[in-house]
Order: structure tokens, then C-alpha cells, then sequence
């Protein structure tokens, strides 16, 4: 239980920060995106207290008052709290536009506190109740998080395709995440290339998310020791170039959402395991961020600078990676992934070009 509120608490606090780019590219409100700036800036109280007003002063049957469920909850100052309000969205509104990300919220939650199975209900519920929805290469990232954590390889690969596949090409952050957690399957081509259609028939659901097992046997095989898995942002509601702003870290608009220019898509940057020897031309770094604009990519890098971080840009063309140190190894590497994921901050270790 312990564990549960701590992995809840960093939950809530990490999507209250996300939370205007999360939200599947709709633009907010101006009153919440006035809020989420007050709980932003560590002021929380009064952030909260707006959200409370506009659902005061608001008939249940408005289209606002959805919505103003949805963000009271993404701001809550407690899991509970926003558990509460997630449900209470998909229960009595699941027609409103935010119902699909209180979907995937929920899951998250379940995840923090380790059920499983819990979580896999909600994900499984956004293909079947959302066909089209803007989120599906998230639930199929997200469920095969999931599956990986059930060991359950075969599948969890199938998604994680299925998710590389429906992702947008100027989701470049979404996709080196799921290009990431792709490594933990056995043959990359199979794991990270993305299909010309979703997989159908899942062993572990009927909806798109899942792809059959049948289907990839032949390529996808448990691996003897599968790497861990990278502890993504839970707002994996989580959009392009995500960034988690921890109080003492990054400013509010450190992060501009990535427009939609046709960005091909990221190639996949294989990290070896530990122990292996490495080209004198090369080391490892951790990447915390990527832009289809240099300028994004140099703010971000110069605000990191002065909170201590050794940042810099990598990359002269589409897209432009903000990557912190180098390090002469991957395990090194990982140890100061650790580090800047307890400032809440999302990242993965990398191999890269010596400067």
C-alpha cells in the first residue's frame, strides 16, 4: 500500500505538469490551461480551487463540465482523488471527447499499484470503444508495458509493433519510446517495423490493440534475460517531444508540441548490453527530449545547463535529440538514467557520437 501511494503520488504529479499536451492535441479551455499553469508553479491550492469553481458554477449536462471533471483530475493532489474523477467521466460521459484519455489514466493508476490485469481492462477498452480514437498507439504502447510485466513476451511484442504502426510520424517522442521498449524483443525487425495493418485476433483481447499470437510465433521467442523496461512518463496520455517538468527542474514552456510536418520516423539507436566493448568513436548518453525545431531543442538544453545538467543537442537535421551527458558505458549510463528519473523526468540511454 505504501508503495502504491508513493508510485501514485509521482503519477499525479507528472501528468499535472503534462497535462496540456496530453490531452490528444485538443486545446483546453483557457480557465484550465490557467490552471494547470498555477499547479505548475508549485501553487496548487489555487490551481485546484479555479477547476473547483468552473464545476460549481457548471450544469452537470454542459459540455464543459466533462471536461472540467477530466482536469480536475489531472490536477489532483492525490491518486485517489483522480481515480475518483477519471471514473466518474467514463461512467456518466463516456461520449465526451476526454473520456478516451481518462481510459488510459485509469490504467496508469492500476499499473502504479501493481494490478495488472486491472490495467489491461482499461486499455483494452479504448480499441473497443474508440476505434478511431487519437490514443490508440498509446493503449498499444501502454499494453504492451503491461504484458512485459506479465512476461508475457509474445504479445507484448505484437502490441508494441501494432503501437510503432498507428503512432503518427510527428509523435517523435512517442516513437523513440516504443522503438525503445521494441529492444526488449528478441528480433528487431520484427518488434519495432511497422505493419501495413493492426493485427487481429489477440490472444489476450479481440480489440486491435493486441496482435495474434499465430501471427508472430515464428519471429518473436522469449528472450533468456529480458532488459528492463524504460519507466515512462504516465501520461503516456504522454504527445510529441514529452518532457515532465519537476518542480525544481523545468519551466512550465520548456516543451512546444511538435507540428505536423511529415517528420519521417526515428530510426531505432540500439544500446548493448552491459559489459560490451564499445567504439572508441562512440558513447552512451541518456536522451530526455526530441524536436522537429533546433531552436525547441536548444531551449530546452540551455534550461538544463543551468539546473547542472551536461546538455546538449544532437543532430543537424529532423529530429533534433536533447541528450545529457556521456558516459563510457551503458551501465553508467543507466545510473545516471536513475538519477534524473527521480527529478521526474522521463529519458533512455542511447549510443552516441562523440562530440
Amino acid at each position: 500500500m505504501f508503495r502504491w501511494r508513493i508510485l501514485a503520488g509521482v503519477f499525479v504529479s507528472c501528468t499535472a505538469t503534462m497535462a496540456v499536451a496530453q490531452t490528444t492535441m485538443r486545446p483546453a479551455d483557457p480557465v484550465f490551461v490557467r490552471a494547470q499553469a498555477l499547479v505548475s508553479d508549485g501553487n496548487g491550492v489555487a490551481g485546484r480551487a479555479l477547476i473547483d469553481s468552473v464545476l460549481a458554477a457548471t450544469q452537470p449536462s454542459a459540455r464543459l463540465y466533462p471536461e472540467a471533471l477530466f482536469w480536475r483530475a489531472t490536477l489532483a493532489s492525490n491518486a485517489a482523488d483522480a481515480e475518483s474523477d477519471y471514473k466518474h467521466l467514463v461512467v456518466d460521459y463516456p461520449l465526451a471527447p476526454q473520456a478516451e484519455d481518462a481510459l488510459l489514466r485509469l490504467a496508469q493508476l492500476e499499473l502504479a499499484r501493481g494490478d495488472r490485469d486491472g490495467a489491461l481492462t482499461h486499455l483494452q477498452r479504448i480499441p473497443r470503444d474508440y476505434p478511431r480514437s487519437k490514443s490508440l498507439a498509446r493503449a498499444s504502447y501502454w499494453t504492451a508495458r503491461v504484458l512485459f510485466e506479465k512476461n508475457d513476451i509474445l504479445n507484448a511484442c505484437a502490441a508494441n509493433a501494432n503501437a510503432l504502426s498507428r503512432a503518427a510520424a510527428d509523435e517523435i517522442e512517442l516513437r523513440n519510446q516504443i522503438q525503445y521498449q521494441g529492444q526488449r524483443c528478441p528480433s528487431t525487425a520484427g518488434a519495432v517495423a511497422s505493419p501495413k495493418s493492426p493485427p487481429t485476433n489477440a490472444t489476450v483481447t479481440t480489440s486491435p490493440i493486441t496482435a495474434t499470437a499465430s501471427s508472430t510465433a515464428a519471429a518473436v521467442t522469449p528472450p533468456a534475460t529480458p532488459p528492463p523496461a524504460p519507466i515512462a512518463t504516465p501520461t503516456a496520455g504522454v504527445s510529441t517531444a514529452e518532457v515532465v517538468r519537476a518542480v525544481d527542474t523545468l519551466p512550465e514552456k520548456a516543451v512546444s508540441p511538435a507540428t505536423k510536418t511529415g517528420v519521417p520516423p526515428v530510426p531505432v539507436e540500439t544500446v548493448p548490453k552491459r559489459g560490451t566493448n564499445t567504439s572508441p568513436s562512440s558513447k552512451y548518453s541518456v536522451q530526455v527530449a526530441a524536436y522537429n525545431h533546433k531552436s525547441d531543442a536548444s531551449k530546452l538544453a540551455s534550461s538544463l545547463i543551468k539546473r547542472g545538467y551536461a546538455a546538449r543537442v544532437d543532430g543537424d537535421t529532423v529530429p533534433f535529440r536533447v541528450r545529457i551527458g556521456r558516459y563510457s558505458t551503458a551501465g553508467d549510463a543507466e545510473k545516471a538514467l536513475t538519477k534524473i528519473k527521480a527529478k521526474h523526468m522521463n529519458g533512455f540511454v542511447v549510443r552516441a557520437p562523440e562530440g
